[in-house]
């Protein structure tokens, strides 16, 4: 009987374990069913979402080439307008635009400031027509002939220019000077002053300051010692803004009006225009020799002459005085010679005289 009831509670907690065991797991299994049905409503929510924004997007992708294409237009104009348009190599319709640098020059208010120089060495066929079309093209291209000299001799006849001209017209005038004739040297040379005219530029108006200041100092100073002093530091500060101001003018002149110099020649002989002077022809060294030597006689006579003129009032004088006392020689000169020969004559007759008795004496 006892153990009958002992397998009855036995059986009785079996399935109260069953039972509790079927509700545990059935709260898992709906736990898990409501997580599945949240996920899915999020996923539904979040596509919704997508959907919705999907038109959004593909609405701001439509509008994209529309703005890409007025950007693109802008920076065109802009490029026209600087000059900094630029197309790729393969072709294909693309702008890109050069923004000038924050530090530049132009930016700080100051231009490149180069000075340009030109040397040329021009044969020509006719010199004559050569200068004339010269003169012509430096008239019209609005420069001037600074300096000019002109030679000749037996091998060449040219001459030789400076012409200052307007720096914008610099290139126009020697592609000119190129047409009248093709340049045999030609050497065209550039000098940056910038920097230099930028230091100036900065000591002229420190120096400005220092006179600022001391025209101040003057108009306060009440001793005479004083009143001095800064007049004299006054006169050397003004010294020194003039010599600034006349580098900086003279530096402007340059920068504003390029130089060239020009050597233009014509060959008078049959030489070519690069022949060596030295390899002479048997005619031109006897010419030359024959030249040297008339050259020579006329140096000599024209020596002799210059000596005559600068010795002539000497010889005047010389002959005054020589001429009365070479006739009182002579005069004299003559008498002695007549007393010596009377004399001789006495002596031959006395001797005569003296033999005619030494015979008469010895005859007796």
């Amino acid at each position: 009987m006892g153990v009958k009831k002992w397998g009855q509670k036995v059986a009785l907690l079996l399935a109260v374990c069953m039972l509790i065991g079927s509700l545990v797991a059935g709260c898992s299994s709906s736990k898990n069913d409501e997580t599945a049905s949240s996920s899915k409503q999020k996923m539904s929510s979040s596509s919704g979402a997508l959907t919705k924004e999907a038109p959004r997007a593909e609405s701001q992708n439509a509008a994209a080439p529309a703005a890409q294409a007025k950007a693109a237009s802008d920076l065109k104009g802009v490029a026209a307008e600087s000059g900094t348009a630029q197309t790729p190599a393969d072709g294909k319709d693309a702008t890109m635009t050069v923004m000038p640098a924050l530090g530049s020059d132009e930016a700080a208010g100051f231009n490149r400031k180069l000075i340009y120089r030109a040397n040329l060495v021009m044969p020509v066929d006719d010199y004559g027509k050569a200068q004339t079309a010269l003169r012509d093209l430096v008239t019209l291209s609005g420069a001037y002939i600074l300096q000019f000299s002109e030679n000749a001799n037996t091998g060449e006849r040219g001459g030789t220019y400076t012409i200052k001209v307007a720096a914008n017209g610099f290139v126009s005038l020697l592609d000119g000077l190129e047409k009248i004739s093709p340049s045999l040297q030609r050497n065209v040379q550039g000098q940056d002053v910038t920097e230099e005219y930028v230091d100036l530029s900065s000591r002229l108006k420190a120096k400005q300051l220092v006179e600022t200041r001391l025209l101040g100092f003057m108009e306060k100073a009440s001793k005479t010692d004083d009143l001095l002093a800064f007049s004299n530091e006054l006169s050397k500060v003004q010294e020194a803004i003039e010599q600034i101001k006349g580098r900086m003018r003279y530096l402007d002149q340059n920068v504003a009006y390029s130089t060239i110099e020009i050597r233009m020649y014509q060959q008078t002989d049959k030489k070519p225009l690069l022949s060596d002077p030295s390899k002479l022809s048997l005619n031109e060294r006897i010419q030359k020799a024959w030249n040297s030597s008339l050259n020579v006689l006329v140096a000599v006579l024209q020596g002799i002459l210059v000596f005559l003129a600068a010795a002539f009032p000497i010889l005047v004088i010389v002959l005054l005085i020589g001429i009365p006392i070479w006739v009182y020689r002579r005069k004299r000169n003559k008498q002695l010679a007549a007393m010596r020969n009377q004399l001789k004559e006495q002596n031959a007759s006395l001797n005569s005289l003296e033999d005619d008795k030494q015979g008469t004496i010895d005859a007796e």
